[in-house]
């Protein structure tokens, strides 16, 4: 079980987190509405290359998936801070098998519902 002292190392580690996630969003967003035109000041895409229109679907598709990913980890720590505000007796415990998560592990993954051996074992079966 967790002491007071962790569950407020872990609230700070998820507070900082989503700060760094939302900022993520923000700079997500404001690249989104820069596009190659405003970059290169042209007016139509007739004058550009094929080869700057293809890069810059890809960079765009670059920053869709980033974007995908820091809206994911955003709930995942939204989550955990409902779970930590909620019910703090059971933050910290196991989804799956009910054993403590180690507190090593809350560290470097603060939103973690799953222990070690039991997010190893997850990974193991696909």
């Amino acid at each position: 079980m967790l002491t007071e002292a962790d569950r407020k190392r872990v609230e700070a580690r998820l507070l900082e987190d989503r700060k760094r996630a939302v900022e993520a969003l923000a700079s997500f967003d404001r690249e989104r509405v820069s596009s190659l035109l405003d970059d290169t000041g042209e007016l139509t895409l007739y004058r550009l290359h094929p080869a700057d229109i293809g890069t810059e679907s890809m960079e765009l598709e670059v920053q869709f998936l980033l974007g995908s990913q820091e809206g994911r980890r955003l709930y995942e720590i939204d989550d955990a801070l409902r779970r930590l505000y909620k019910t703090p007796e059971t933050f910290g415990v196991c989804e799956r098998c009910g054993k403590d998560v180690e507190v090593e592990r809350l560290d470097v993954v603060p939103h973690a519902t799953l222990c070690a051996a039991c997010q190893r074992l997850t990974e193991e079966q696909g």
